[in-house]
């Protein structure tokens, strides 16, 4: 008995010696720009999302954080992710202009009630349509990550606008061109800024408002140099995070399936903190909508863009009416739940 145990022993010994060492993964560094300064709801935001990260990767990932526009300008944050300057980038799809004419859909002035319906639509079209999601090249070398709708567009002002009538002559900037051309429609000039871009434009007194989201509000700090609201709920942009493809190589299979599962997550906190920090210390008086009269006008103006998206995806290989049909269709579905 004493034998065959020694013998059953040896052989285990033997048999460990023989298996194969299991490696651990070396730690990394992952370099991150932040849209926004320290303070902010996307700077929190951007921070939640690279500890759950690390949590994935059970802290072997070592973070390098770089305030805004210190790494690359708005409009070169995929080139730059792509090149490797980065390693995790976000994409504001409207300032590549024709680059993602799928993600113009989403964009069209009165299409999207809300950011949350508009996404959870998204989501549910890439499914049944994959063109949706072939957003980037191989020559753009990064990996989508997570891809949104962001909240719609309202004119935020120095001094009042209360209706249609008192946009006209005045000089704007707007977060995509979809919301350039309402705008220029209803007789003003305008012109596509980022959020760095639109505060020192206020600033300066080189525009009269900018046409964003209340996220833009809040995270640019426009807050400080504008004063009044007109509710128009236009244009939501549309945007990406990204990896770059050699970084996203390094990671293993186990994380990369995992760094999906943050979708939800990262999404939900992006929903609920932009528009109510913006909100918080606005004087109710200073926020006005439109009368009935100018949002059927607004609605007359807008639906001439639906038409030109159509011709514009059907010249891209897309079949823009049906698409355009079924997110209408999902967006008047999913309003009613």
């Amino acid at each position: 008995m004493r034998l065959r145990n020694i013998f059953v022993g040896a052989c285990a010994a033997i048999a460990a010696l023989q298996a194969p060492v299991a490696v651990q993964a070396q730690d990394i560094e992952l370099k991150m720009q932040f849209a926004s300064p320290d303070g902010t709801s996307w700077n929190d935001m951007d921070r939640r999302f690279a500890a759950h990260l690390d949590e994935i990767m059970n802290d072997r990932a070592e973070f390098a954080f770089f305030p805004p526009n210190s790494v690359t300008q708005f409009k070169d944050w995929l080139q730059s992710t792509g090149a490797g300057l980065l390693d995790i980038g976000f994409v504001w799809h409207p300032v590549l202009q024709g680059k993602f004419p799928q993600m113009e859909l989403f964009s069209l002035p009165g299409l999207s009630p809300n950011q949350t319906i508009a996404t959870t639509v998204y989501w549910r079209m890439r499914d049944q349509y994959p063109e949706l999601g072939e957003l980037f090249t191989e020559e753009d070398n990064v990996v989508e990550i997570a891809t949104f709708v962001a909240m719609g567009s309202h004119l935020h002002t120095a001094e009042p606008i209360r209706n249609l009538g008192d946009m006209k002559g005045k000089v704007f900037g707007a977060q995509d061109p979809a919301g350039v051309k309402v705008l220029e429609e209803l007789g003003a000039s305008t012109s596509v800024m980022v959020g760095s871009d639109a505060y020192l434009g206020m600033q300066r007194g080189t525009i009269d408002g900018v046409l964003s989201a209340w996220g833009w509000v809040n995270n640019f700090k426009l807050n400080e140099v504008t004063d009044y609201h007109l509710l128009l709920n236009l244009n939501p942009g549309t945007y990406s995070t990204v990896m770059n493809k050699d970084t996203w190589a390094e990671l293993t299979p186990q994380e990369q399936a995992h760094i999906s599962d943050l979708n939800p997550v990262y999404f939900f906190y992006n929903t609920t903190d932009s528009a109510a920090t913006a909100t918080a210390n606005v004087s109710p008086e200073n926020i006005f909508t439109l009368s009935a009269e100018d949002q059927a006008a607004l609605t007359e103006t807008m639906r001439p863009q639906w038409a030109a998206w159509v011709e514009k995806a059907n010249a891209a290989g897309l079949n823009g009416q049906e698409l355009l049909d079924e997110a209408e269709r999902l967006m008047v579905l999913y309003s009613r739940n």
